[in-house]
Parts: C-alpha cells; structure tokens; sequence
C-alpha cells in the first residue's frame, strides 16, 4: 500500500505536469484563439475567492476583496482570466502563513482593469525575484507544483495585451498584479 501511495502521488504530479506542458505550449502557438466576450470581473474574483473557502479555513487564511463597485466590466477571455486569477490566489495560499489575510483588489484606471493578489506570507529573496515567471521556476522545494502556473500567467496577461508584474520582500509577503485593456486592443 506504502508503493502504491507513492506512484499514485507520482503519476498525479506527472499528470499535472503534463496539463500544464500542453497548457503553455498552447498559449504559445500563435494560431490559438482566445474567447473573447464582455463580463464582469468582479464576479469571476468572488467565484474564484470562493472556490478556496475549505483551503483558506484550514489554514485560517481570510481572503479580502476591495472591489471598484458591485460590477467591473472588461472584454477578454474569461476562462483564461479564470485560469490567472485561480494560479495567484492558490499561491498566495501556498506561502502564506496561517491566520494571516490575503487582499484581492480590481481597479479600472484610463483603459486599463489592474488586479492584485496580495499576501503577508513568506516572500521572495530579491535575487530570484527576476525569474518567477520563467518556466520550471519554484522557489520553495517543499511547496507543491510544477514551477509552470506563473509562467503559464505571463503568456495569457501577454496574449491578452496586458503586463503582470511582482512586488515582494522576503518575509513580508508578495504583491502579484497584472494590468489588461478594458475594451481594445485585445489580440484575437
């Protein structure tokens, strides 16, 4: 059973590897379309911040959002924003402390919708702040994943005519943001 347990966890880890290979090399290939449509981003942060309610309980991690008014209306792929805003919450939640808060916040600015996800947890030293977004990167060993999630980020922000970006200080915690246009200029 010991054996098992251990090539079931294997196969998962090779699982997900492999999605998020297929994934990136996807997004990379410039005939891919995006599905683009109209929809409130709000909507898709609380669905999202929600769908880790049993996570953020067990570790006592509350999630604040400060939305720019009940609805924020941006043109892009939904399922793809989806997919970013799920990679930064989960690993504000994988390198938070526990009992500790993390803030989600939507803003629109001339053209722009900027959404940050910010966490008090561990942070990243100053010296690989530069590559968090290369494939392979993982900053922890300990930390489950496959070192694809920010780099899989990049490229969708990028396809969609946007810039994602990092703050952070070791200890204190990191500030994921990523800016995309409201209406235009979206790559089809």
């Amino acid at each position: 059973e010991k054996y098992l347990n251990i090539v079931l966890n294997e196969t998962e880890r090779l699982r997900k590897l492999t999605n998020s290979l297929l994934t990136l090399n996807n997004l990379n290939t410039k005939g891919m379309l995006l599905d683009i449509s109209r929809f409130n981003i709000n909507a898709v942060i609380r669905n999202t911040a929600a769908s880790f309610e049993g996570t953020c309980r067990q570790k006592m991690i509350a999630i604040e959002l400060i939305l720019t008014g009940d609805e924020l209306y941006v043109k892009a792929d939904v399922g793809k924003i989806q997919q970013v805003l799920y990679n930064l919450l989960d690993n504000a939640i994988k390198f938070s402390h526990d009992n500790s808060v993390i803030y989600i916040q939507a803003s629109s600015k001339y053209e722009k919708i900027f959404i940050s996800v910010k966490d008090t947890g561990i942070g990243i030293p100053a010296d690989k702040i530069d590559k968090v977004f290369e494939r392979f990167v993982k900053l922890n060993s300990f930390i489950k994943g496959t070192g694809l999630g920010l780099a899989i980020c990049r490229v969708i922000v990028e396809r969609l005519g946007g810039v994602i970006g990092v703050e952070s200080k070791e200890g204190e915690g990191s500030c994921f943001w990523f800016k995309i246009p409201r209406t235009e200029n979206i790559e089809k």
